[in-house]
């Protein structure tokens, strides 16, 4: 019997980007304030992470993976001309922490794109499966797209795997 030589490459998503990939990859960024959207299809084990600054675009379409509001359609889009399969869709989100003490409003800005994602994504009909949410924090999240778990990295330590 033949095995697969599979390798795997960890692709990095940048600030405003949105990237898409399949098993046996992964998905990775660095997160603050903007929150971290993964969608994966748990029968085909594709998956898509958006790096999202701000909670709505206001007709803004230069860059989608800037909004949570326009890239969330981007990634559906994304993952079913891929051969995801909507039925299969679950969600996490990560991110969205207080990275600006002091200053007026701020705390507003991490917030406002975690509510803005969960109120899309139930719109949707996609289930939250788990969150690592808020705190005072950066974070480094990484999507396995063959299981489907996100590891939460806060300086060099894991924290927390959902």
């Amino acid at each position: 019997m033949a095995t697969a030589n599979l390798k795997r490459a960890s692709i990095r998503v940048p600030m405003a980007g949105i990237e898409a990939a399949c098993s046996p990859d992964a998905l990775e960024t660095l997160l603050g304030s903007c929150v971290g959207i993964a969608l994966w299809c748990r029968e085909t084990q594709h998956g898509a992470l958006a790096h999202a600054m701000l909670s709505e675009c206001r007709g803004d379409t230069k860059q989608p993976g800037r909004f949570v509001d326009s890239a969330i359609p981007t990634m559906l889009d994304t993952l079913a001309k891929r051969g995801a399969r909507r039925r299969a869709f679950v969600a996490k989100i990560c991110g969205g922490s207080n990275m600006f003490k002091g200053i007026a409003n701020s705390q507003d800005v991490g917030k406002r794109n975690i509510e803005k994602a969960k109120e899309l994504l139930r719109q949707l009909n996609i289930p939250i499966l788990a969150e690592h949410v808020g705190g005072n924090s950066g974070r480094v999240i990484t999507f396995d797209l063959e299981s489907g778990r996100i590891q939460v990295k806060v300086g060099r330590e894991t924290v927390a795997e959902i």
